[in-house]
């Protein structure tokens, strides 16, 4: 038996989920359906997923089959979710990748003994399982992946499963925020990514950031070093549009500033940003998938505490109306807003 766990982090390449994302954004069906020729190493991809946490609350324990490539990884997510036992149930527990290379071990019988012979039946002799989480955000459920003969993953098979992972999570996050990033998508997609992601060459740079920028919202943008300050300037001028002129949204752009150059600085050298309207605020998220903050956020009123917060955090806090932060070993999530003057 071969029996592999770690955090899998080492293999991610933060540009390489972007790309996902940007090619087959903003559903996750898309996604979904290309996983096997985006996975070469194994037969059959399936997804279940939870609802994230609202409030402050936990995410529901129970994850639902979302997606599933063919039968016998239909009749995998299926018996998961109606005997509670598995690779996925085990990945979500303990937020790290599952590996079983042979399904025929004792071993595994003896940790699924009810998942097992139903996978072992559907023609599975290899299962592999990735908790849904990145940008630090963690989503109850994972992406589950089978072969039909019994082996590990190749290295460049892994890195790949750990990079669509993340992009699955990044879009089961823009789902849960339920609006509609159809049309700032559109734009940012390359033509000739699908073609090259399907064949396994790399795909030159994050997309959209050669691209022309879209006059309104939503605004989907990926970014890195070079990027930065075009992208402050639309900020700028999309704000304005929306009322928020004069102190309070230069204050506000300067705060986006200085996340996305955290992002940056801290999270692999690419981050993504997305700015819309809702509910009579202005809404700004940058996330990264670097290796989290891992300090305290809020300050604890000590000096210390507020010496060891990132760069620009306090400034953050005073120009926006609030500031929510996720952060932990995929990726920090900064989440900004601005309430909007409503006689505009």
């Amino acid at each position: 038996m071969t029996r592999q766990r770690g955090n899998g982090q080492d293999d991610l390449q933060p540009g390489r989920s972007w790309d996902l994302v940007g090619v087959f954004g903003p559903g996750l069906s898309e996604l979904c359906r290309a996983g096997t020729a985006l996975l070469p190493g194994v037969t059959g991809v399936g997804l279940s997923a939870g609802p994230l946490p609202i409030g402050g609350q936990e995410a529901s324990p129970v994850p639902r089959v979302r997606f599933s490539s063919d039968r016998a990884s239909a009749i995998l997510e299926s018996a998961q979710e109606t005997l509670a036992d598995g690779p996925c149930h085990e990945a979500t527990a303990t937020r790290q990748p599952v590996h079983a290379a042979d399904l025929r071990h004792p071993s595994w019988r003896e940790r699924w003994p009810r998942f097992t012979p139903a996978a072992l039946n559907a023609g599975a002799r290899a299962v592999f399982a990735w908790p849904l989480h990145a940008g630090g955000v963690r989503h109850a459920g994972a992406v589950d992946m089978y072969r039909r003969t019994p082996s590990g993953l190749r290295d460049a098979d892994r890195s790949a499963a750990v990079a669509f992972t993340a992009a699955a999570a990044e879009l089961l996050t823009m789902e849960r925020f339920g609006v509609d990033w159809t049309g700032a998508f559109a734009h940012a997609r390359l033509d000739h990514a699908l073609l090259a992601l399907a064949g396994g060459e790399p795909v030159t740079g994050p997309p959209g950031l050669a691209r022309d920028t879209a006059a309104g919202l939503p605004l989907a943008r990926w970014l890195d070093g070079a990027s930065v300050p075009q992208l402050r300037r639309q900020v700028h001028s999309l704000s304005t549009a929306q009322g928020l002129i004069g102190e309070e949204g230069n204050r506000f752009v300067l705060a986006v500033h200085e996340a996305m150059i955290n992002a940056v600085s801290h999270g692999g050298g690419h981050g993504q940003l997305l700015l819309w309207r809702r509910a009579g605020r202005l809404w700004c998220e940058i996330s990264d998938h670097g290796p989290g903050i891992g300090t305290s956020l809020r300050s604890t009123g000590t000096a210390r505490s507020r010496r060891r917060r990132p760069h620009g955090f306090g400034l953050m806090e005073q120009a926006c109306t609030s500031m929510d932060v996720i952060t932990d070993s995929t990726g920090t999530r900064l989440l900004l807003s601005h309430e909007l003057d409503s006689r505009r």
